[in-house]
């Protein structure tokens, strides 16, 4: 379902997970990312590096994942709608 890293040396390393979501908290490394994917709400292991940030979507690594979540509304439109 998620495709595998590999490295150089053709063993797989993390799982990359791409999906539509909106992220609940400050993306920061050293703590777990929480995100809403089909009205569920998901927490990660502990984020080790945030790889990219654009408007758009958010790439960023995790102990045990690479992750690549696209909005399916601006994180700030989102907020709005919620307010």
């Amino acid at each position: 379902m998620f495709p595998r890293i590999k490295n150089k040396h053709g063993q797989i390393t993390k799982t990359q997970v791409y999906l539509t979501g909106s992220l609940v908290n400050i993306l920061r490394a050293g703590t777990p990312a929480l995100y809403l994917y089909q009205g569920n709400l998901i927490r990660t292991s502990t984020v080790q590096a945030i790889l990219e940030a654009a408007p758009e979507y958010v790439c960023f690594e995790t102990v045990n994942s690479i992750y690549t979540i696209s909005y399916a509304t601006m994180p700030v439109e989102g907020m709005k709608a919620i307010a």
